[in-house]
């Protein structure tokens, strides 16, 4: 039950247990005449009084006193009329003034909670809103000044934790970076060690020895680049593009890319009737090239990989699915969103993180679900609007 409602009963219990009393009293007053209830037998008694008493000066005294009894009931009619409009107004008088209290009571206290309660709702979604123009000092007042120093303690809070999970991401991506170039590294240092060593000690076919050292620096200074090249994408992922475009050819472009691929096959299963999305062509593509090129490693020799498309019209989203029957994760399958975390010996970690920044660029959502030896099915859904 609100506090609009409770007051409301209030207000009536209020008007019930005075104007009613009030009405009893004026009706039995009225009923018995002001404290004269048998009138007429009064009047005929007086009257008879006067007829028959012998003495002058008592009959003198009895029609006196039949007179001002007549000016008396004369005016019982009118006092009683006057008393009880004076009863009415009493009541309405009453009623008013409850009824006013009440709604002033009634507003003083009620706004000030629904403000609460609008700004609650705003906090719970992510704001943190003051509630101003309340000046009332009483409990309710002091739980708005409360509300409004918990919003500010909040909003300094997640300032903060903004700075700390900044400084933390900096500090993780620092040591990603650190142990990405060492690796490439280390064969570089040995492969230029190797290099001198022979050089030093005249080596007959050192042409052919520089020719493949010297090749396979080059490789490494490849995965250095490569690295450098993810990491610079992941920090400056660009705003997607977008502009009306079909889905579905789409995943038949990625699909041919990899339909030669030995030891894998692709089955399609793509909805009828999808309509065009405002979707950046190259973003998807790509996203869908890390999944796919993520299934085929870990299926390793060979397998099977399910893409299907499905509109929604009910909801008006497109949700798109690629399964494997590789092996499946043996973590938690949240973790393969996370910068820089990778299951691969070679691998930087950001494929998956970046397909993730994109699919919400496109204010969707992607998910993983996965089991140990059974595969990995990755689900992705984009709204219409």
């Amino acid at each position: 039950m609100s506090i609009r409602f409770k007051f409301i009963i209030l207000n009536f219990v209020i008007i019930i247990i005075t104007v009613i009393p009030l009405s009893f009293f004026t009706l039995r007053t009225t009923e018995f005449k002001l404290g004269m209830k048998d009138i007429p037998g009064i009047e005929k008694a007086i009257e008879n009084a006067v007829l028959h008493t012998p003495d002058e000066e008592g009959k003198e005294e009895a029609i006196e006193a039949l007179r001002k009894y007549r000016q008396m009931m004369a005016l019982i009619r009118p006092l009683k009329r006057e008393f009880i409009t004076f009863t009415i107004l009493l009541s309405l008088f009453i009623i008013l003034f409850s009824t006013v209290l009440t709604v002033l009571i009634t507003v003083r206290v009620t706004t000030p909670l629904r403000k609460l309660e609008e700004a609650a709702k705003r906090l719970a979604k992510g704001d943190f809103p003051r509630i101003s123009g309340v000046r009332t000092k009483d409990e309710v007042g002091n739980l708005i000044k409360t509300f409004n120093r918990m919003s500010a303690a909040l909003e300094e809070s997640k300032k903060r934790l903004r700075i700390a999970e900044r400084e933390a991401a900096w500090k993780d991506a620092a040591r990603a970076v650190s142990h990405e170039i060492r690796n490439p590294l280390t064969p570089i240092r040995l492969a230029t060690e190797r290099l001198r060593e022979k050089m030093s000690k005249g080596e007959k076919n050192i042409d052919e020895v520089i020719l493949n050292t010297t090749g396979m620096i080059l490789e490494e200074i490849e995965n250095l680049d490569g690295i450098a090249k993810s990491f610079s994408e992941f920090a400056k992922l660009p705003e997607p593009r977008k502009k009306m475009d079909d889905v579905n050819e789409i995943i038949k472009e990625v699909v041919f890319l990899y339909s030669e691929y030995e030891g894998i096959e692709i089955k399609q299963a793509l909805g009828e009737n999808i309509p065009q999305f405002a979707i950046d062509r190259d973003r998807i593509k790509e996203v869908l090239i890390n999944i796919i090129k993520n299934s085929i490693e870990a299926m390793g020799g060979g397998g099977t990989i399910w893409i299907t498309s499905e509109f929604n019209e009910k909801e008006k989203n497109l949700t798109l699915s690629v399964k494997d029957n590789g092996c499946g994760l043996t973590v938690d399958p949240s973790l393969v969103f996370i910068p820089h975390f990778t299951t691969k010996e070679k691998g930087s970690g950001l494929g998956l993180a970046i397909s993730k920044r994109i699919i919400e660029a496109h204010n969707g959502t992607i998910q993983v679900k996965s089991k140990e030896g059974e595969g990995t099915e990755f689900t992705i859904t984009i709204p219409k609007k």
